[in-house]
């Protein structure tokens, strides 16, 4: 029997409910896991992390967005006391430019949740560099709730760069401005390109290290939500996320849509199913993949407007199972049509859900990878 272990912080912060449920799927196939849970926050955690981890000696550990050496300098495991035998499952669910600069133990499985990174990743020279898509994590509808009755709404996060914006100086701020304008207007190249073709001054490039491609990550990010959601606002409009929302919406007509943070596990279900449009806005790092709302929006019975990245059709058939926008213009044409046609809406979330349960689950993603790996 094959065993895997791996952590989250005991809140379920963070990347807990992956774990969980990707942990659940394996126990379907025969494995044995083991989730520590730790408050994450806390220094003393380290230590109860370690005492978990050597006390189970799994197979396997499950990390995410976090090589080998990362894990191991986090908890801090001095070499001799390393598992350098346990293998590895490393995957990425963010763009690994902001997380790889080194190579990989030769014992990890590094995978990736967007087909686009694979090429990066394969620098660092994984023993294994693989595909895994994200799925659905629950499988139950969710409840109608009238307290997240509205025409639209959106759940996702943004990050204030107000702190890091003032480190800059003034001629690297004009820079950065550039940069993610170019981001914005050219989103299938990466920051890393655009400062090789539009350097700050001839022959001189700016060397963008992890801390700074997040930063233009994120800058780039929050000006392409913001910009989606002021289409919408003559629109009754939720936002629904983290906090630095207030800052980034202040002095525009959408101060008074936001409506706070929405617990995942037992919220989010409920504001998909109660909202006459559920609003998808990819962040600019998926750039041939889908995210979790994809899935969880439909399978919770929620009508979702998404806009389309280029694997949008591998995974549902467009205007049936699934619907994009492709510019705020589109989006707005399509909010109209679709709260003026509430049985059209629900034949959408219907045959979306059924392709889902069908298809792009855990429990699948999980089968798929055990295929994969020869199990």
């Amino acid at each position: 029997m094959t065993s895997v272990w791996s952590y989250c912080d005991r809140s379920d912060r963070g990347y807990g409910l992956f774990k969980r449920r990707i942990f659940h799927a394996l126990e379907r196939h025969g494995w044995t896991t083991s989730l520590a849970e730790a408050p994450l926050l806390e220094a003393s955690s380290k230590a109860v992390l370690r005492e978990h981890l050597e006390r189970h000696a799994p197979d396997w550990i499950f990390l995410i967005n976090q090589s080998a050496g990362q894990f191991y300098e986090y908890l801090e495991i001095p070499p001799h006391r390393r598992p350098y035998t346990t293998r590895k499952f490393v995957w990425y669910l963010d763009d690994p430019h902001f997380f790889v600069d080194r190579p990989f133990e030769p014992l990890e499985h590094v995978f990736c949740f967007d087909e686009s990174y694979l090429d990066y990743l394969r620098r660092f020279s994984p023993r294994v560099c693989g595909f895994f898509p994200v799925a659905a994590d629950h499988e139950t509808p969710g409840a109608r709730d009238s307290r997240f009755a509205c025409e639209v709404s959106f759940v996702g996060g943004v990050i204030s760069q107000v702190e890091r914006r003032a480190q800059l100086a003034p001629e690297m701020q004009i820079y950065v401005d550039r940069l993610v304008d170019l981001q914005l207007q050219f989103r299938h190249k990466t920051f890393f390109e655009l400062a090789d073709e539009y350097p700050i001054a001839p022959g001189k490039r700016i060397q963008i290290t992890p801390p700074v491609a997040h930063y233009l990550y994120w800058e780039a990010n929050n000006r392409y939500r913001l910009r989606v959601v002021q289409s919408l606002a003559d629109f009754d409009l939720r936002i629904y996320g983290n906090e630095d929302w207030i800052s980034l919406l202040q002095d525009t007509p959408l101060a008074g849509c936001y409506s706070g943070p929405i617990d995942p596990a037992h919220e989010l279900p409920a504001v998909f199913a109660s909202s006459a449009v559920n609003l998808n806005i990819h962040s600019l790092q998926c750039r041939g993949s889908l995210n979790q709302r994809d899935f969880n929006a439909p399978l919770a019975g929620g009508f979702l407007l998404s806009d389309w990245v280029p694997a949008a059709g591998r995974y549902f058939v467009p205007g049936k199972e699934a619907v994009y926008w492709s510019d705020v213009d589109d989006l707005r044409r399509k909010t109209v049509y679709y709260l003026a046609h509430p049985e059209e809406r629900e034949r959408i979330v219907q045959q979306g859900r059924e392709r889902i349960m069908r298809e792009h689950t855990y429990n699948r993603r999980v089968e798929e990878w055990l295929r994969w790996m020869g199990f």
